[in-house]
């Protein structure tokens, strides 16, 4: 570990000497010695010392109380003050400047060195703390609005399920069979809907706080890909071609498989939902001796550039999706799928031309 570098600020240069000189006997470095009050604030700035000392009375216009107070407010660097003696009115202004250490001359090299260790042991905890708060406030944000996004994506089916519902009580007996059957189609659409949503939130969390088992087992890589793209051709309401394909087989490996079926349907239904106007939804399956290649690609609406950064993160959805509906779970619960099995993956998107993700999963 290399050592605590130091600045020293003192205007009697023996004193600041001889401190040098204890200092370097304890294993510490003094990267430079101030004897101003602004040229201890430009020498902190230039150097970024771990730790100043700072003489309280010098010379200037600034004295060392002024100057700590800027070192620490713009710098976040500690400040332990030396002097010889001060009246009430500089300890006042000492005890506002929130020194970490005060230590009197003539100076007791082992008191100085506990001071010294104290006062960065305080800065490091200091620090830590914030990042905990920072991590804590940033965790409260993120929670917020993924709570507002699914506050949104709930009240949709809601407000449908109770629209058909009081449809039916008013008007029931007066409607034909044929519309009561819509409006029946419709409130479990919804309640379907509402169902998968609170399914992908519950897996994300599990996911978040590594409930989730990792439970590999030997599977048909090639048959099980082919059944939920046939799946998908009787569920896609022929929205799109669907393809699949195949080489290297046969391919039977260990690996998860409700992990790999939110990762193959996940990827398929972003694939079918965001090719509106048709075209081709593809899954193609590559199996060579050490890894599977599985490749979704689509002919839809693309991913704008300044998306791809966020594309896995929960609830993110790009600015082109209009109204096209989703909650921007799908691609973070595959993701997290693919981590938990040590894969990769990888996306290729062009605006208006269509998206290929490729995964890539180890052989066990």
């Amino acid at each position: 570990m290399p050592p605590m570098r130091l600045l020293i600020v003192e205007d009697e240069h023996l004193i600041a000497y001889d401190l040098k000189e204890s200092l370097e006997r304890f294993g510490y470095e003094v990267i430079a010695i101030a004897d101003t009050g602004l040229d201890a604030v430009r020498q902190a700035e230039s150097f970024r010392p771990d730790l100043v000392l700072m003489d309280i009375r010098l010379p200037g216009e600034m004295d060392g109380i002024a100057a700590s107070e800027q070192i620490q407010n713009q710098l976040q660097i500690p400040v332990v003050y030396l002097t010889a003696n001060a009246d009430q009115a500089t300890l006042e202004r000492v005890t506002a400047s929130r020194p970490f250490g005060y230590v009197l001359k003539p100076f007791n090299d082992r008191i100085l060195s506990t001071t010294i260790e104290i006062a960065l042991a305080r800065h490091r905890a200091e620090i830590a703390a914030q990042a905990a708060q920072h991590i804590a406030e940033a965790e409260m944000h993120r929670r917020t609005e993924h709570l507002a996004v699914v506050s949104h994506e709930i009240r949709t089916p809601l407000a449908a399920i109770r629209a058909c519902a009081d449809s039916l009580q008013r008007y029931g007996n007066l409607l034909p069979p044929e519309k009561q059957r819509q409006q029946l189609q419709q409130i479990q659409a919804a309640a379907e809907s509402l169902s998968l949503l609170l399914e992908d939130i519950l897996l994300l969390e599990r996911m978040h706080s590594d409930h989730l088992e990792f439970v590999p087992m030997p599977i048909d890589v090639i048959s099980f890909c082919e059944e939920q793209v046939e799946v998908w051709r009787y569920t896609s309401n022929h929205q799109c071609q669907l393809a699949f394909s195949s080489e290297g087989g046969p391919c039977i490996t260990r690996l998860d498989q409700k992990l790999l079926w939110h990762v193959i349907n996940n990827l398929l239904s972003n694939a079918v939902k965001y090719s509106p106007e048709g075209g081709c939804v593809s899954l193609s399956v590559s199996c060579q001796p050490e890894s599977i290649g599985l490749q979704v690609k689509d002919e839809g609406i693309g991913i704008p550039p300044e998306a791809l950064p966020l594309l896995f993160e929960p609830f993110h959805r790009a600015s082109n999706v209009g109204q096209i509906p989703g909650t921007g779970l799908g691609l973070a619960i595959a993701k997290r799928c693919i981590d938990l099995h040590g894969g990769e993956i990888g996306v290729d998107s062009t605006l208006g031309q269509g998206t290929v993700f490729t995964v890539r999963l180890q052989r066990r």
